[in-house]
């Protein structure tokens, strides 16, 4: 089946998260959101979505924009059901020999799984080897500026059933430079959840590459070694292997890597460093779920856990989510959520079925590919151009 054209819309997201429109929030207030459409020779379609944070991934909606159409230009004649060879193309076509391009080159791999689900009459899950599970828990992200928020933003997950919390503790750090002082206030929120928590429910404190330095985390991760359910994720700079893997070493606090996982490569690095426990899995930043799996594959082989977590993404993106972590054999809650605590298109026409929830978990579809169809009359009306 042949790729008979690639076409893609810049749509008006909005944040409607807690403190993402504080003056000292590194979180944009509107990220790059973009939907895809691969069309076959035979008409069926498939949507696939990149939405960027140009802080946090390095991607701008211009950059996004000229990815795709280079991909849109590289693949049209090419065999829809050769993700393999898609990937090499777009790869030689744009930032094959260094980071880049991953965001739009996901939207056009997700877009791809879509399109053969549909053809082949197989969901997205089908795919990629089949689920161990269609029911995922829950986690969702807070990031609440008082302890008293935090710890009532806890309590009210918990009792809707969610099994993980993601605790930011960073902003401030990532704002201002670090303090003591601000140290601190980021850690009376991650005491304030940790004592509301119950233990059966992850709490995954989220520095976001705010805390720096490697001992300083240490140190401060020394006052919460009786919450046996706490991780630190990505307290150091994304390229610092080595202080990860000393954190690890010396506190009792497990440790997961987010930023750091932007490749296959950059996974299989992270296992050689000994320098995590568990990984954030996001398939915008690795470049889709070709090689989503293969870093799983390799997290699976060397006993470090997988987290999948939304970029934030719409509907679509967020269906990707858990189709991506029906797959993995150990189940950490997954962020898939972010269309409904971080996101708006300001209206719901745009979009039918998809990922769907009841008491604190994820129903994954079974519908042929990602199981959401997307109203395109809609879609024209609401772009940016």
């Amino acid at each position: 089946m042949k790729i008979i054209a690639i076409d893609y819309w810049k749509l008006p997201c909005r944040a409607i998260k807690e403190s993402w429109d504080s003056d000292e929030s590194v979180w944009p207030d509107a990220p790059p959101s973009f939907l895809v459409r691969v069309t076959g020779e035979d008409g069926v379609t498939g949507v696939g979505e990149v939405t960027s944070q140009v802080w946090y991934l390095g991607e701008t909606a211009e950059q996004i924009a000229g990815c795709l159409a280079l991909y849109a230009q590289a693949l049209v004649g090419q065999d829809a059901t050769n993700i393999a060879r898609a990937h090499q193309i777009m790869e030689r076509t744009y930032a094959g020999g260094m980071p880049g391009g991953r965001g739009a080159r996901s939207a056009v791999d997700m877009a791809l799984y879509d399109l053969v689900g549909k053809a082949k009459g197989l969901s997205v899950h089908a795919l990629l080897g089949g689920a161990y599970r269609t029911r995922l828990d829950l986690l969702t992200n807070l990031y609440h500026k008082t302890p008293e928020s935090m710890a009532q933003a806890c309590k009210d997950f918990v009792a809707r059933g969610f099994k993980g919390l993601k605790i930011k503790v960073g902003d401030t750090l990532l704002h201002h430079g670090f303090s003591m002082q601000r140290m601190e206030q980021e850690l009376e929120f991650l005491q304030a959840a940790l004592e509301v928590t119950p233990r059966d429910v992850y709490i995954d404190a989220d520095a976001n590459q705010g805390w720096r330095n490697a001992k300083w985390t240490v140190a401060k991760l020394a006052r919460f070694e009786e919450y046996d359910n706490l991780s630190i994720e990505q307290p150091l700079a994304y390229a610092d292997l080595a202080g990860a893997r000393h954190v690890r070493e010396h506190a009792r606090t497990p440790v997961i890597l987010d930023e750091s996982i932007w490749s296959v490569e950059a996974m299989s690095n992270a296992i050689a460093a000994q320098a995590c426990d568990r990984i954030v899995l996001k398939i915008n930043r690795v470049g889709g779920f070709f090689p989503a799996q293969q870093i799983i594959a390799l997290c699976t082989a060397a006993g470090i856990g997988v987290s999948v977590d939304t970029n934030p993404f719409t509907l679509v993106g967020d269906t990707a989510c858990a189709h991506i972590a029906a797959i993995i054999k150990d189940h950490y809650p997954v962020d898939c959520e972010g269309h409904v605590s971080f996101l708006t298109l300001g209206r719901d026409d745009v979009f039918q079925g998809g990922v769907a929830f009841d008491q604190g978990q994820a129903i994954v579809p079974g519908a042929p590919g990602l199981g959401v169809e997307v109203d395109w009359d809609v879609v024209e009306g609401i772009a940016e151009r």
